[in-house]
């Protein structure tokens, strides 16, 4: 350390205070790049990892629930939006995350998937009673989960692409 002051007034550097917590050469903040760099390949590996499954699902319930339009002259649309979801939820289930902003991306889609559930099996009901009323409403309940997965989508889209 060069001040311009003698040596015995000088303030000692942190290399004489710790001598074991740098190695010999001058400290430096280049050892940050690798872990930054490190930690933004594991999050966005694991974005991929989420979104990859995610986008067929989330097209299949728009066009799942664009089908139980149809569901008093096709019954079986409820039956084929049953299965999608059971398969995206399965296939969500299976996922693990070390990041826990991910996780819960995930748990709450899975909550959501539940809700769809629901909304298909009252409108299957409604249909085979012909209960217009209870049709309507679980339709709602559909429009609803769709207007839930496209929030989740956008947030989750905008958490993978913030740097």
């Amino acid at each position: 350390m060069a001040t311009g002051r003698p040596a015995s007034q000088r303030s000692p550097d942190f290399e004489t205070l710790c001598p074991d917590a740098m190695p010999a050469s001058k400290p430096s903040i280049a050892w940050l790049l690798p872990l930054c760099l490190a930690a933004c390949e594991d999050r966005v590996e694991q974005c991929n990892r989420l979104i990859g499954p995610l986008n067929p699902y989330t097209e299949a319930m728009i066009h799942g629930m664009e089908g139980l339009a149809r569901v008093e002259s096709d019954p079986t649309a409820i039956d084929k939006w049953l299965e999608v979801i059971d398969a995206a939820d399965r296939e969500l289930g299976a996922l693990e995350f070390k990041n826990e902003e991910l996780a819960g991306f995930a748990q709450r889609y899975q909550r959501q998937l539940g809700d769809a559930r629901k909304a298909a099996t009252t409108m299957r009901d409604a249909a085979k009673t012909r209960d217009v009323k209870a049709l309507h409403a679980a339709a709602k309940q559909g429009d609803a989960f769709l207007e839930a997965q496209a929030t989740l989508v956008e947030e989750l889209n905008a958490y993978c692409t913030t740097p």
